[in-house]
């Protein structure tokens, strides 16, 4: 994967890197297209995919964060919605390693992958995994009966202290 991004950094270095990760400025495929002619159109729309499908720059697209051309020159600036979309497609992405990580300890007859924290919390529950100090007890999460019986004991409270 990287052979194409390092081709990009050859041609245009201020603007592509493989660790650090830019918003691009919008149509920045066209320009590259136009600007070499002696690669195919679908190599070049490859290689920018390659470059904009991943999460770290997902991770880029930030709201208000500048986007820039082929010289490395500010060329406006990423929107709320780019912003928002990236958001979406990183926990798409999220979503589709968890799934496959899941199938393929299925495939391997293993079954589900309890945190190794909650193995060790079950061989000894007064100690936290990590740090092996003691843990305070908390209370069960409450399930949506218990959340609406100590809403209504809470509304109770404020109507008596009326």
């Amino acid at each position: 994967m990287h052979e194409g991004i390092d081709l990009l950094a050859e041609l245009y270095p201020r603007c592509f890197c493989s660790a650090n990760r830019r918003a691009l400025k919008i149509g920045v495929c066209e320009e590259v297209i136009s600007q070499h002619p002696e690669m195919s159109r679908h190599q070049i729309k490859r290689l920018l995919r390659k470059y904009t499908q991943s999460p770290k720059y997902w991770l880029a697209l930030t709201g208000g964060t500048p986007r820039i051309d082929l010289e490395g020159n500010l060329a406006g600036q990423v929107t709320a919605a780019d912003e928002e979309d990236a958001k979406r497609k990183i926990a798409k992405e999220a979503k589709r390693t968890a799934a496959k990580t899941i199938e393929e300890r299925r495939a391997a007859g293993q079954p589900a992958a309890e945190p190794v924290a909650k193995c060790a919390e079950q061989q000894n529950p007064s100690l936290d995994a990590k740090t092996q100090q003691p843990v305070p007890a908390v209370p069960p999460r409450l399930g949506l009966a218990g959340l609406r019986a100590a809403a209504q004991a809470r509304r109770a409270r404020l109507v008596a202290a009326e």
